[in-house]
């Protein structure tokens, strides 16, 4: 059975290939559809169909679906590490008022988040599927970035950062809901009283809506008009 898969692989390969952009295409389109669907409802057939390559070829440069999953996350992870990046060291500062900070950190991510959306999606993918993140994603990037905004935080504001960590979380889940929503559901859920008293801007008038809400939202959660009084 090796000896035919391998023979398969070579027949798959085209001549002069350019090996890079056939994994980058695979990649993508395993992307959306591990991001549409989860890794149980994409199969590995749908992937070499929508990256026009054949099954033999999916396995040649991935292995498997699990490793081609694997190869989705990492890029996932590289796509949103950038923003992990930012928001500490946006918060590390502590050069300006504690609401100040938060308020433009919300806004930062959430123009990421909506900038990004196929990543942040696919970050979600197993929570929906299986009420639990990726092992990996959370335990390398999801906790030590709470661990971390929560001590910031904490200095900042001078409150146990042990009591600041699930509204940080419930931050994050907010933004996140909204950012992967399109523009037509969130133009249905603001609603035309709130979009007629929003500045306009390139984004849409209900997106800018609702980074203000998250923005009133996150300061309340976090008490931080509370603890400016």
């Amino acid at each position: 059975m090796d000896d035919q898969l391998r023979r398969m692989e070579f027949m798959a390969r085209p001549v002069n290939a350019d090996a890079q952009a056939t994994q980058a295409k695979i990649l993508a389109t395993a992307y959306d559809l591990f991001a549409a669907r989860g890794i149980d409802g994409a199969s590995v057939r749908d992937i070499a169909k929508g990256a026009s390559v054949s099954l033999a070829m999916v396995h040649h440069y991935f292995g498997s679906k699990q490793g081609l999953y694997e190869a989705c996350i990492d890029a996932m992870l590289k796509e949103l590490g950038g923003l992990r990046s930012e928001l500490e060291a946006k918060l590390a500062l502590n050069e300006r008022p504690p609401i100040e900070l938060l308020s433009e950190a919300v806004r930062i991510g959430y123009r990421f988040a909506r900038e990004h959306r196929k990543a942040v999606r696919l970050l979600q993918r197993s929570l929906v599927d299986t009420g639990e993140l990726d092992a990996r994603v959370r335990e390398k990037n999801v906790v030590p970035f709470l661990d971390n905004v929560s001590q910031v935080l904490g200095g900042i504001t001078s409150r146990p950062s042990s009591v600041l960590r699930l509204p940080i979380q419930s931050v994050v889940f907010l933004v996140v809901r909204y950012a992967i929503t399109s523009d037509r559901e969130l133009a249905a859920l603001v609603g035309d009283a709130a979009i007629e008293h929003t500045p306009r801007s390139d984004a849409s008038a209900a997106a800018v809506a609702v980074e203000e809400h998250l923005v009133e939202a996150s300061l309340n959660l976090l008490g931080m008009h509370i603890a400016s009084a």
